[in-house]
Parts: C-alpha cells; structure tokens; sequence
C-alpha cells in the first residue's frame, strides 16, 4: 500500500474537540448560544490543563458544557497499555476510536524528557529492521490524534519532571501526513495551545524531496532528521525496500531545507552488523555528506525478535560502532551515538503494538 499525503484518514462519530481548530470551535459554540471569549476558555482548557472531562471547565456555563459534551468528546485516544524500563523510559499503546492502536514513548535523560510520538497507524516504509511497518500501514492519524499524544503523556508526568522535547519519529512516515501533521504541530507550537518551542520540535522522514518542499515552506522552522541508513543506493534498497528516490536527490532536499530554515539536519543511521557498519559505508557516508553542515546521529539496532528470527540482522558491538563513529569524525563528520533505552521492555517502535496486535 503507497498512501499518498492526506489518505487513509479516519474520523470518530463524535468528534473530539482536540480535532477542531479554533474557528470551529467558535462557530460550534456560537451554534450553541455560547460567546467567542468562552470558546477561547474551552480551548484552554483542553490543551493548558489537559482537562479529560467536561465537568472541569469550571469558568463555562453548565449548560454550555452540557450541550458541547452531547456533541463532542474532548479526545479520542486511551492508554491501553503501558511498559516502563528500568531506565525509566515509559512506551505506551494508545487505542484510537475505531479500535487501530499506536505507540509513543516517553524517554527521560537527566533534566530533559523526549517525547516520541507516531502519525499514521502502521508504516507504509517497510524499513527491514523496523517493528512499525511489519503490517504495512492501516491509515494516517488525524490531526488530535497525533496532538493528543502530548497531551497524554504530558499528563503522566510528575513534578518537577516536564515534557523538553518532541520528536515525530514513532510510527509512520511523517511526510505523507503532513495534511494532518502540521496543523497538530501548530497546535502542540502554539503558546496559547500546549505552547512548546518550535527548535524542540523534530520531525524525521526516510527521504521524501517533494514533501520535504512543503515542509520547508511552513512556519514555525522545526528540526529535520533524514533516516538514511545508508549513503549506497543498492544498500538502502535493501534496508528500505520503498525507496524510489537516489541518495543524492534526498541529501539535496535536505540541504535545501537548511537554506531555508538555517536548521542543520540530522541524518539518522540504524546500524546492523556486517550489514552497513563496514568501513566501506562508512567511506560512503563521508563523501556524500563531508561537505554540509550536518551531524550523524548512529542508533545501534535495537533487535526485535519478530525481525531477528527470520533475518540474519544483528546489533553490531559496541567496538564496531565506536570504529563506525572514528571514521566518520575523521572524515570530517560530526556524530553521535544514541544510547539505548528501554532495551528490557521492547524498546524498538511498534514492538509493543506488534505484541498486542491480532492481524
């Protein structure tokens, strides 16, 4: 299945608030005989506070809550499930309303707190050491739907501890649901919605150059990571099987991004051994990116036993990505290595879907 950009959406019976923008939201209450201000009130309620019931609106007439919730439900996603590693990193399956289910993960790391969340159910990608698109993909994520991830995982956390930062890098290709993904960006950005700076924002693609465009000409400048995997074409037709566009036309459209945004990317890089940890891809990385300001970020894979049992794919170690990272900083490179977390509780995404799933 090949979604286009703004396919496969799904829309719940009653609808929740979190899918409505602040023009419906006003022409909703005015339907109802209610004020512009109390819309405003209703919308701060719902992404300020995270209110999950009606009854919490304190400041909105009763009978104007009575008559919006007759309407409306304020989200449209549950926590299902939950499993929390010794590191402290928490992973959580989401259900939607028609009964699809979805990860984020929240990942705490000294005074910051990640929050990975996902945008369509399922990944049309296909990458071969990935968990989230073992199914393919059932449908995009509407614009609450990704929002309210925030919103709940905002909700289990404990003070002092808050939400630092965003990354769009959980299940699904970000780029073809950008219909759905950037008014939701715009709402989690917004201070007046969940109000979280745009330079805390990251959304990764696995390369595609025409929505890439689109993605540049939106406001506010978010962060760009590019999941490369490989500067060979033949090797990342291997490791990503729906990749129909040449290495060097995505590293282009990266590029282009940061002429436009002043925002360096990042290329992310799933490292297998014996498979794309070899010198020879590490050369291959230095001459396609040597030149442009940007860094390599080397997530050594983390296995999953659905994958591994039918795949010769192993996690290199730590010796081999430490001579990964040597030849690309000796290239000219700048690089990081993500540190794994979560590895007792089914850290790779869409593991935890994958496990609960009955396809």
């Amino acid at each position: 299945m090949s979604p286009r950009d703004g396919d496969l959406d799904g829309a719940p019976a009653l609808r929740a608030l979190t899918e409505l923008s602040d023009a419906d939201l006003a022409a909703t209450l005015g339907n109802l005989g209610g004020k512009p201000f109390q819309a405003r009130q209703v919308l701060h309620w719902v992404w300020k506070h995270g209110v999950e019931s009606f009854d919490q609106m304190h400041n909105v007439p009763v009978h104007l809550r009575a008559l919006l919730a007759a309407g409306h439900g304020i989200r449209s996603t549950a926590v299902v499930k939950t499993d929390v590693s010794e590191d402290g990193t928490e992973k959580l399956l989401l259900r939607l309303h028609d009964g699809e289910s979805v990860e984020c993960v929240i990942i705490p790391d000294g005074e910051r707190t990640t929050l990975c969340i996902s945008t369509q159910v399922g990944c049309p990608v296909g990458c071969v050491f990935c968990a989230s698109g073992m199914f393919g993909v059932r449908r995009n994520l509407s614009v609450g739907e990704i929002a309210e991830q925030v919103l709940v995982a905002r909700s289990r956390l404990r003070e002092p501890r808050r939400l630092t930062n965003l990354v769009v890098m959980g299940m699904g290709e970000p780029m073809l649901n950008l219909d759905a993904l950037l008014p939701a960006l715009q709402r989690i950005h917004d201070p007046a919605g969940i109000d979280m700076g745009a330079r805390r924002i990251t959304v990764s693609t696995s390369g595609y150059p025409r929505q890439m465009e689109r993605f540049a000409a939106a406001d506010p400048s978010y962060n760009l990571a590019v999941s490369l995997h490989a500067a060979d074409d033949a090797l990342r037709r291997r490791l990503v099987p729906t990749a129909t566009h040449p290495v060097r036309e995505i590293v282009t459209a990266a590029h282009r991004y940061f002429g436009h945004k002043g925002r360096e990317v990042t290329y992310e890089v799933v490292l297998l051994e014996g498979v794309n940890d070899r010198p020879v891809d590490a050369l291959a990385l230095v001459e396609t990116l040597s030149t442009l300001p940007c860094t390599v970020n080397l997530i050594p894979w983390n296995p999953v036993e659905e994958i591994a049992r039918h795949a010769s794919l192993r996690r290199p170690a730590p010796h081999r990505v430490d001579a990964f990272a040597d030849a690309l900083r000796r290239g000219g490179v700048n690089v990081t290595v993500r540190r794994q977390r979560g590895a007792d509780r089914s850290a790779a995404c869409g593991q935890l879907r994958l496990r609960e799933a009955h396809y």
